[in-house]
């Protein structure tokens, strides 16, 4: 039986199920779905990240819950088989998903980022669409877009309708910024989310945005971890900016949410923002300033043009561009 003293796996850490006696072959993934994995569609690859996700959590549940029995206390031994067969999925969709992305027009680019493994690769690369998509439906080809007319199905409440339209191609992420408005993290440019409204983000490509922002931070002491570093530049800045009463007025902005009891009401009382707050900022930015070096380097790839200038460095006159740390040539 396998040891399941295993602690939380990270996205990096993850055995792809390339060997070992604990596999059950009803389980793992044959040759011929190996190759289906490498060719399956952004809607299969956001499935599969979520069951990956769905999978770890039931893993760790049952880990606990192994741990928690003591030898001779009760038979534990159906509670251990459960936790095995969790640990075999679980690496047999991430091999899935690793063939996803090593066959992605940015899988060599994503597989050299520290920090960044192929669940969280794949979770990325099947949330963007780079390339063209009608400016009205975002359909990705004619006939999609006369599909898309013809349907029958229910208007969401808070969205128009499709009025009718031709197919009119447009690129679809034309700067990072469609990135993060997508992500939830454009900051004070963030389309608020308001009443009877469709939410203006996605909330699954937020979440895997929080993962990648929490593995950056986990491998930031990592020597070859670029956004790890980035992550502790800009957190020890954000400090610095905090203890001057730089962040004043975003404290007192936040005071109101909080109850009068908590530890963090203390800290926006004073015009501070808690150390919580502060490392969610750090790893905002490193996540942000990743997806750019993202989208810069797939705008090449797929239009063979850089992209346009970043909307702080295009307009508002910043002089500091930071390059990715593998640039395509």
């Amino acid at each position: 039986m396998r040891a399941y003293d295993r602690g939380q796996a990270d996205d990096e850490g993850l055995d792809l199920g390339q060997g070992g006696d604990h596999f059950d072959e009803r389980i793992r993934l044959t040759r011929d779905l190996m190759q289906s994995a490498s060719t399956m569609g952004s809607a299969q690859a956001r499935y599969l990240v979520d069951a990956y996700y769905n999978t770890q959590e039931n893993r760790k549940r049952t880990d606990n819950q192994l741990r928690s029995l003591e030898v001779g206390s009760e038979p534990h031994q159906l509670i251990a088989w459960v936790t095995e067969k969790n640990w075999t999925l679980e690496q047999q969709i991430a091999r899935a998903l690793n063939a996803y992305t090593r066959d992605h027009p940015m899988g060599e680019w994503m597989r050299n980022i520290v920090g960044i493994g192929p669940v969280l690769s794949a979770g990325l690369l099947a949330h963007i669409y780079m390339g063209e998509w009608c400016a009205f439906c975002r359909a990705h080809n004619m006939a999609d877009c006369e599909k898309r007319q013809a349907s029958k199905r229910k208007v969401p409440k808070g969205r128009e309708p499709i009025p009718p339209h031709q197919y009119t191609p447009e690129r679809s992420c034309p700067t990072v910024g469609h990135i993060w408005q997508f992500a939830g993290i454009a900051g004070d440019n963030q389309r608020p989310w308001l009443e009877g409204q469709v939410r203006p983000f996605n909330g699954d490509f937020k979440v895997i945005c929080w993962k990648v922002g929490h593995s950056f931070m986990m491998n930031s002491n990592r020597p070859n971890c670029f956004y790890g570093h980035i992550y502790k530049d800009r957190k020890a800045y954000e400090i610095k900016r905090n203890e001057a009463g730089e962040l004043a007025d975003q404290a007192a902005k936040a005071l109101p949410r909080f109850r009068t009891t908590t530890e963090a009401y203390g800290y926006y009382k004073q015009g501070l923002l808690p150390p919580a707050h502060i490392d969610a900022r750090a790893r905002r930015y490193a996540v942000k300033l990743f997806l750019s070096h993202l989208h810069g380097e797939w705008h090449k790839r797929a239009f063979g043009t850089p992209p346009p200038l970043p909307y702080p460095i295009a307009f508002l006159g910043h002089a500091h561009l930071i390059n990715p740390p593998n640039a395509a040539n």
